[in-house]
């Protein structure tokens, strides 16, 4: 399905005559409720407003452009939200338009969360902490029969097949190159071996974001310049936990999956020029440990973080592979930082810095 359109007067015209919603937010009949622009991604829009009565924040979050896997996509992130209401660290949400009448493909009213968004290229001594912090007491929510989100039988395998996927549609564009073909097809082996080789228990009973970007969480910070500022640190807000948003695709899996994808240098370097040193991986690696603080056992996580990484860096490298019929052959819109990085993503040097980093090769 095509991505619909929705701008700011829908949004304030939806706002003022839906009464369902007015109802169920207990909004007055003659309060002017007005919108403004939060945010947009591929498959959302959101537009935070004041509740007019209880003078605090909501979010209007509307879904411009269904998922692949599931029908019902706003539907389904009401439930996964609904899910992980307990970990104190997700957007609450309050509300679920999914009717025949409701704009684009769906909508939400969700609490507002407070907090900057994780930036790689200015990290303050405490970010990483807060962000392993964050993570953990997602995927320490307990699941169950009740949570009714996907559960796919072999992570590994389903996101390897993605790729695959990927890697056929680039083959077929007419803009294959030998040498992008030769680093693709020695990570596809790998991964493959890798699945054909060893054996994981299964460990798929944590809700996971599947996408955990520096975007998605939210640093919780003091108002105003501090003395910790000044001195290049940061200064946490006491009693605001920081928060994990933007659940569009998430999963019952294996946590290592969510780490892998954070810390890999396919995920960081889009959004800045930041690649964790490896000394900075396994600190992140444990301070998400301590902050799981026994809730659930380790097992054999190690062993599931080397494999789900180089899967990472695989989809990563297919998708940019897949991209260039879409740039190159003018067949969509070239973002600014598309057009800066995907070449360099695409290079023999960051080419090999992967095959070195996350492949041991």
């Amino acid at each position: 399905m095509e991505s619909k359109e929705f701008e700011i007067q829908d949004a304030q015209r939806y706002l003022a005559e839906n009464n369902q919603l007015r109802v169920a937010l207990e909004i007055p009949d003659d309060a002017v409720v007005i919108p403004h622009p939060l945010g947009l991604g591929e498959h959302n829009k959101n537009y935070w407003f004041t509740h007019p009565a209880k003078e605090k924040k909501l979010v209007l979050r509307v879904n411009v452009a269904p998922q692949p896997f599931h029908d019902n996509q706003i539907a389904y992130e009401y439930a996964a939200l609904r899910a992980l209401a307990s970990s104190g660290r997700t957007p609450t949400p309050f509300y679920i338009d999914d009717s025949e009448g409701s704009p684009a493909y769906g909508a939400l009213v969700t609490s507002f969360c407070e907090g900057e968004e994780l930036d790689f290229d200015s990290l303050n001594p405490d970010d990483l902490g807060c962000v392993a912090h964050i993570m953990a007491d997602v995927h320490a929510v307990e699941t169950g029969e009740q949570t009714k989100l996907y559960r796919p039988e072999d992570p590994l395998r389903s996101l390897y097949e993605e790729c695959l996927e990927r890697i056929d549609v680039y083959k077929s564009s007419g803009y294959e190159e030998d040498r992008l073909t030769k680093w693709v097809t020695l990570f596809a082996q790998t991964c493959e071996q890798t699945l054909s080789t060893k054996r994981y228990p299964e460990d798929c009973t944590h809700i996971i974001n599947t996408e955990p970007l520096p975007s998605h969480f939210l640093i919780p910070r003091s108002s105003g310049r501090t003395q910790a500022d000044a001195q290049g640190g940061s200064q946490l807000l006491a009693g605001h936990p920081g928060y994990f948003i933007d659940w569009e695709r998430p999963i019952i899996g294996e946590v290592a999956q969510d780490v892998a994808y954070f810390v890999s240098p396919t995920t960081t370097f889009w959004d800045s020029e930041y690649l964790f040193p490896k000394s900075n991986v396994d600190a992140f690696i444990e301070e998400y440990w301590k902050a799981v603080d026994g809730r659930f056992a380790r097992g054999n996580f190690d062993e599931r973080f080397k494999a789900f990484r180089m899967m990472t860096v695989l989809r990563s490298v297919s998708w940019c592979c897949r991209a260039l019929s879409v740039y190159r052959g003018g067949n969509g819109h070239t973002t600014e930082k598309t057009a800066r990085k995907l070449p360099i993503y695409l290079s023999d040097e960051f080419m090999e810095m992967l095959a070195d980093t996350c492949f041991g090769l």
